[in-house]
């Protein structure tokens, strides 16, 4: 091969690897995984720096300082009211720590009610108000409620809110599992209302909440010392107040400063200074200095409502502390998340992410360089040069992160400002993708000779003969007829993953078990096995012989099979501790095909060809697009005259073919519960699929959000909050057709 033909074959490879990469790692890395991966290393990278290894409490210095809620702080009375927190016990902390010196105190407590009941006990309503009167620098805390008209901030009582400093939201992004996000801002009908990090981060600096937002309102983007430039964004549709729900939050990605912190000496030591409310009092008293000019939190440590997971959850703890080998973190609370975005806004230390210029360059050089020894070396070696590609991209990542190069148990260099986010994922696919695209590559040109060979031996296998032809004689002779036929193909996802990894007689024998169960499915309904092709399938009805129901058949041996699947994979389960559930992906049509005998007169198989043939096996692999099993094409379902639990899917044209055709998710037989989320989740889907076909975006992208919330996993949902998010982004033409045209098989 010429030189340069590899040159531009490698450019092209690589520039591949890297659009493929930004696709399923950036774009759509919610749905492929790729994106909690991220996640997954971004917490692992929260555990390096200088505070994840402090030596106890305390090392760490800090403005702020956390009064925490304990059970020591309840009396006889009180004891029953673990919630509300005793409000006279309350006010005697803002009392104590206010006359401590504290520049700033913040109350992590929703005072929306005045519990007279708890009231009459020990009149904590006027004490809390007179507390906070006299100390004149509380910070209360709000919720951000989502109307017809918009979000708002709702206050606390006024009882409480006229005599307090100032309100901020405790809101926090939404998450599914971990807390990684903190606020800066919400907006609060036609303007804008302060987290509480940055409430009490303006009073200590002695600035004007209000001026700030302001300004941050008119100029589109809220301005903090050493706020990166791609957060703080304001987004201009809240000026025009037609966004809704819950896009009502300015977000930012919180740099936790360490574990979480404890009040009791049995706990592992955590992050921030901080304090029993039960012992806080005393601690004023006579220790001043603890509280004097500082930020002073106060909120829970023992309300389970309020505990949440974060990056340090399961974060196991440091052997220098002394405790036994294995301890881990847990539960991070509340008003500690708020104090660690506290603490990045008063440093100006915020998570930094390479930007896009610096990402591209990253994975340009690891897919060269990877694609390059490919050619040179051979594919061991490439292997060997794309593993150790991947592991200086997480070397990278987790130095830059650090702000230091260190290895076991030394820094060797300092790097500068800590909180570097390196992407890993991304680059990662990417060096991967070069390799087997450059294997590929050089496998196709060096391997004609081989494939031919292949390829010839190919055209003598067929399958056995479906017992049914021979019941009519006639039907073997070559040549064909046409005739409706309804046809289903079906794939096992996964099985290329699996056959690398067991043995030979494992593999054809587990290959062998599924063949045997899906293909009596399809005996059972009537069906004709017209080929297997590896561990794909191919079958249809109506031929050789007149099945009058073929559309129903064709759909129910498809939700037997899902059903025979699951079976499978609770019996291989039992027999295998490391066994990893398999799914078959399905794909059913129906239409007018050409039917006969194809082959020579000695060796021939009965199949069938034509467009419908074509259209079922693409229906098979565009589950892949919606993360569903069964596909079926509405004109399956309108030749049908059974009824089954359906989900409409797309208006699709699939590579090859201009017309485009309606499909639909087969669930299953009408009557047949699914489980309560995925029931929860397809009454939302339906609602957001009638609100995007009405062009209404935000709307059905709330819908589908609500549905992915119901059902995490729900592939349809992922996806059409995708596309909702595009459309907004860049809305399609009024008169749009719908119409999703598939460029691959």
């Amino acid at each position: 091969m010429k030189r340069s033909q590899r040159y531009i074959a490698l450019a092209i490879i690589a520039l591949g690897a890297i659009g493929f990469a930004v696709l399923f790692g950036d774009v759509l890395g919610g749905v492929t995984g790729m994106r909690a991966f991220e996640d997954f290393t971004l917490d692992r990278r929260q555990h390096t720096t200088s505070e994840s290894f402090q030596e106890g409490v305390g090392q760490r210095q800090s403005n702020v300082v956390m009064v925490l809620f304990d059970e020591f702080s309840l009396d006889d009375e009180t004891a029953p009211w673990i919630t509300p927190f005793p409000r006279a016990h309350l006010a005697s902390l803002v009392d104590a720590v206010a006359q401590a010196g504290a520049r700033t105190i913040g109350i992590d407590v929703f005072l929306a009610d005045l519990h007279e009941n708890l009231n009459q006990i020990d009149g904590g309503n006027d004490l809390l108000r007179d507390a906070i009167d006299r100390a004149g620098n509380v910070i209360l805390v709000s919720p951000v409620e989502q109307t017809d008209s918009g979000s708002f901030v709702r206050p606390p009582h006024e009882f409480f809110t006229d005599v307090a400093h100032e309100i901020g939201t405790a809101e926090l992004p939404a998450s599914y599992a971990t807390f990684r996000n903190g606020t800066l801002a919400v907006r609060s009908g036609d303007g804008l209302a302060p987290s509480f990090a940055l409430s009490m981060w303006a009073h200590y600096e002695g600035l004007d909440t209000d001026s700030i937002l302001d300004a941050a309102w008119a100029s589109g983007r809220l301005d903090l010392p050493g706020l990166p430039a791609e957060l703080g964004e304001i987004p201009e549709e809240w000026k025009d107040g037609n966004v809704d729900g819950p896009e009502s939050i300015i977000p930012f990605p919180i740099r936790f400063y360490g574990p979480p912190s404890s009040t009791l000496a049995s706990d592992p030591p955590g992050t921030f200074q901080s304090i029993g409310s039960s012992g806080a009092v005393a601690l004023a008293w006579f220790v001043p200095e603890f509280f004097q000019d500082k930020i002073v939190l106060l909120g829970t440590g023992f309300h389970p409502e309020d505990r949440f997971r974060t990056p340090f959850y399961e974060y196991r703890v440091p052997p220098t502390q002394g405790f036994d080998e294995g301890d881990t973190y847990s539960w991070m609370y509340g008003i500690e998340i708020h104090a660690n975005a506290l603490q990045n806004i008063i440093d100006g230390s915020y998570v930094r992410r390479l930007g896009l210029g610096g990402r591209l360059l990253l994975m340009l050089f690891v897919t060269l360089a990877c694609g390059a020894l490919v050619f040179r070396q051979g594919a061991a070696w490439g292997a060997a040069i794309t593993t150790g590609a991947i592991a200086g991209i997480w070397v990278v990542a987790f130095w830059a992160w650090a702000g230091a190069a260190y290895g076991p148990g030394s820094e060797y260099l300092d790097l500068g400002a800590v909180g570097l986010w390196v992407p890993i994922a991304t680059p990662s696919l990417a060096a991967a993708l070069s390799y087997v695209g450059c294997v590929a590559y050089v496998a196709v040109i060096e391997g004609k000779e081989k494939r031919f060979i292949k390829g010839a031996f190919g055209k003598y296998l067929s399958p056995d003969v479906v017992t049914e032809i021979f019941k009519d004689p006639s039907s073997l002779t070559l040549g064909g007829e046409k005739r409706p036929l309804s046809l289903l193909f079906s794939d096992l996802s996964g099985f290329t993953t699996i056959s690398e990894e067991m043995d030979a007689q494992d593999l054809i024998a587990l290959l062998n078990e599924y063949l045997n169960d899906m293909t009596q499915v399809v005996f059972d309904e009537n069906g004709y096995l017209d080929k297997y092709i590896g561990d794909a399938i191919m079958a249809f009805w109506n031929a050789p012989k007149d099945v009058p129901d073929h559309a129903d058949r064709a759909m129910r041996t498809a939700i037997f099979m899902q059903r025979r699947m699951n079976d499978l994979n609770d019996r291989w389960a039992e027999g295998s501790d490391d066994h990893e559930p398999l799914k078959v992906r399905i794909g059913v049509h129906t239409g007018e095909v050409v039917v006969g005998n194809v082959g020579g007169e000695d060796r021939f198989d009965y199949s069938a060809i034509g467009d419908a043939v074509n259209l079922a096996a693409r229906l098979e692999p565009a589950n892949k697009t919606y993360d569903t099993l069964n596909m079926v094409s509405e004109i399956t379902l309108v030749a049908g005259e059974g009824s089954y639990r359906v989900r409409e899917l797309d208006f699709i044209a699939v590579k090859g073919k201009e017309e485009p055709i309606k499909v639909f998710e087969l669930l299953e037989l009408e009557g047949v519960e699914l489980s309560p989320e995925k029931e929860e989740a397809l009454r939302h889907f339906d609602a957001g699929m009638a609100a995007y076909k009405r062009h209404e975006w935000a709307s059905a992208r709330t819908h589908f959000q609500d549905a992915v919330r119901a059902c995490p996993d729900d592939g349809p949902s992922i996806l059409y909050v995708s596309r909702c998010d595009e459309h907004i982004e860049d809305p399609p033409p009024a008169d749009w057709d719908f119409v999703v045209r598939r460029t691959e098989k």
